[in-house]
């Protein structure tokens, strides 16, 4: 499964040269991740509730070609993979059809700060995203 999430590029984003500036992108992913677990009904504050924080373990973005301010983007987010501990999402940012990104973060749960198995709660909701 693919969520798609929609997105203008706003002035404040962008540097001097009118370019959103690279550390935008990772923000990008998150509002993206966010709103797929949110479209699954497991937003971040179900999961704080729960006792549980997602923490980001890695996070890499290729650039491809600038965006621009005023520009509607397409984020695609999938999950990539899931084990025991860890879960990785592929992101693919487009204006129309054109591929201006992609980019992938890893992460884990923490529960009483520590690492954590994959709760139920979170694996179910996960496999949903990867078709299984």
């Amino acid at each position: 499964m693919t969520h798609i999430y929609r997105r203008r590029v706003q002035f404040y984003e962008t540097d001097a040269q009118g370019i959103v500036h690279h550390s935008n992108y990772f923000r990008y992913f998150e509002e993206a991740r966010g709103d797929l677990l949110r479209s699954l009904g497991l937003p971040y504050s179900k999961l704080r509730e729960e006792g549980y924080e997602v923490v980001l373990l890695s996070a890499f973005c290729e650039f491809k070609k600038p965006l621009f301010y005023d520009e509607e983007m397409l984020i695609k987010v999938s999950l990539s993979h899931i084990d025991r501990f860890t879960f990785s999402f592929d992101y693919q940012v487009c204006v129309e059809e054109e591929l201006r990104a992609v980019g992938n973060t890893k992460h884990c749960i923490l529960k009483n700060s520590k690492i954590s198995s994959l709760p139920n709660i979170i694996r179910d909701v996960l496999r949903k995203v990867n078709g299984r």
